[in-house]
């Protein structure tokens, strides 16, 4: 009888113009904790969604306790004990505790729920694995810790034989995480294998026996955990790849102002507590961290779209009192949000009118529109950023990722910041648009403005920031100068390689 409860051999999967997958073999033994580790892009989640039957491969096969499967849907997934516990949780808030461990597996008298009988199993179940929640509690009243929590009750109330953890600790306390690494080691007895995927170095090397690491969707090494430190695992995630680009790089001026354009002090807002930095003129201070950590958060904070709920931030010396973001634009802070298509773009509506929509007041002071003077300002808008096609009554929805980020970064340089957020600014766009952006950014910066870039993307950083500031759980646990600025040391300090 094989000790794997898991086989994935020789796994493709192609998505139009790249291999997110290519030729993966994965295994999982019973009773094992096995840890999946990658940068953006790697494939980790990709791969998870194949075997959750989100996804089907191309090529390759499944074993399940030595047999051959075919997950071809989510249904089918969960028939064969897999279970997979998304980031995004997705219990319902409004039901009970109960109903949402029995979801789709409701326990019935004749036609109606046999609510007595499940909320005694539901009880039951939690009470094994520690969770003391009444099983007659509405969902939405709980932590999100407790959410996830649920979660994993549900998987365990499936007799689930496999179950993924994708970034199971990204929304928990301290405390929260000892109770759920204290079910893992659970569930190991009960000889349930996990695959564990995470970014955090100290996790893994905390609750998992083996780790696989994959890198442009290809497996690069797997390892007994004991045999590995972090630096060889950072190795092999980061590969010998050349990740700076030179282009932007060279652009860097190592003669910056020390005069300060934005002062943030002790601010504090939910993810984030007693955050306190400052930007200089001309510079571009980058910030990042594991999802989670807080990075968006502060940019969100200081944009005044969800206000701090203390601290202080000046601007040039003065300070600003932002409790919208008409407060922050109209003193200057401009954001750029990360997700562009629900909060950049408008997708049914032109170039032109996306382009001036935000300054219309100040194109037009007495309210009257001017189609000449709007399609002007669109028209230089659309040289100065290359934006294709030059057609400003294109539909924005129309345009390719890069060409609507121009339109969103341009709408926002049109009224003029002081203090330029950038939130992922490059996700999702090809290497061209990318490099101009990354190019333009610069020479706004060299031009005196103040730049904030919250980025994931290693290359990014390397190329572009003078400074980054590192968030691990919420908090500044290192910043990087200059040459300091390296792959290795932003995914060191962000995996909580400071602490250790």
């Amino acid at each position: 009888m094989t000790e794997n409860v898991l086989e994935m051999k020789g796994v493709t999967k192609i998505f139009p113009g790249m291999k997110a997958v290519d030729n993966v073999d994965f295994t999982l033994k019973k009773g094992e904790v096995h840890a999946l580790l990658g940068g953006n892009g790697a494939g980790k989640t990709t791969l998870m969604k194949i075997l959750a039957g989100v996804y089907q491969a191309e090529e390759g096969t499944i074993l399940i306790d030595g047999q051959p499967v075919q997950v071809n849907s989510r249904r089918k997934s969960q028939e064969l004990g897999i279970a997979m516990i998304f980031q995004e949780l997705s219990i319902i808030p409004n039901l009970t505790v109960a109903e949402n461990l029995f979801l789709s597996r409701e326990k019935k008298k004749g036609i109606t729920l046999d609510q007595k009988r499940m909320h005694e199993e539901a009880k039951h179940i939690l009470d094994s694995i520690g969770l003391h929640i009444s099983p007659m509690k509405i969902v939405k009243s709980l932590s999100i810790g407790e959410r996830q929590m649920i979660e994993i009750a549900r998987a365990i109330s499936t007799d689930a034989k496999i179950i993924v953890m994708d970034e199971p600790t990204t929304a928990l306390t301290k405390d929260e995480q000892e109770k759920l690494f204290e079910l893992i080691k659970r569930l190991k007895t009960r000889g349930t294998g996990i695959i564990y995927v995470s970014h955090r170095m100290d996790e893994i090397f905390e609750i998992s026996d083996r780790l696989t690491v994959l890198r442009d969707g290809k497996r690069i090494e797997t390892a007994e955990t004991k045999d590995m430190n972090m630096a060889r695992v950072i190795d092999f995630m980061l590969g010998d790849e050349k990740f700076a680009n030179d282009e932007v790089a060279k652009e860097k001026s190592k003669n910056r102002s020390k005069k300060t354009v934005l002062e943030v002090k002790d601010i504090s807002f939910k993810k984030f507590k007693n955050i306190s930095f400052e930007v200089f003129e001309g510079e571009i201070l980058g910030i990042t961290g594991l999802l989670g950590s807080g990075r968006t958060e502060i940019l969100r904070a200081i944009a005044g779209l969800d206000p701090f709920t203390s601290g202080i931030v000046k601007l040039n010396g003065k300070e600003c009192n932002i409790k919208s973001i008409q407060d922050a634009i109209s003193q200057g802070i401009i954001m750029v949000p990360e997700d562009r298509k629900n909060e950049g773009i408008i997708p049914g509506m032109s170039i032109q009118k996306n382009l001036t929509l935000t300054n219309l007041p100040n194109y037009f002071p007495n309210g009257l529109t001017k189609e000449n003077r709007e399609r002007e300002i669109a028209n230089k808008n659309i040289l100065e950023l290359n934006i294709q096609p030059k057609n400003p009554n294109k539909h924005v929805g129309k345009l390719s990722g890069g060409n609507q980020q121009k339109v969103v970064i341009s709408r926002c340089l049109n009224l003029k910041p002081k203090v330029l957020l950038l939130d992922e600014p490059t996700q999702g766009i090809d290497i061209v648009a990318k490099t101009e952006l990354q190019l333009l950014f610069r020479s706004l910066a060299r031009q005196g403005m103040a730049i904030i870039v919250v980025s994931s993307e290693l290359p990014e950083l390397v190329a572009l920031a003078d400074r980054t500031i590192i968030l691990y759980n919420g908090q500044i646990t290192k910043v990087l100068d200059d040459d300091e600025i390296t792959d290795k040391n932003i995914l060191y300090y962000s995996t909580g390689g400071s602490l250790s």
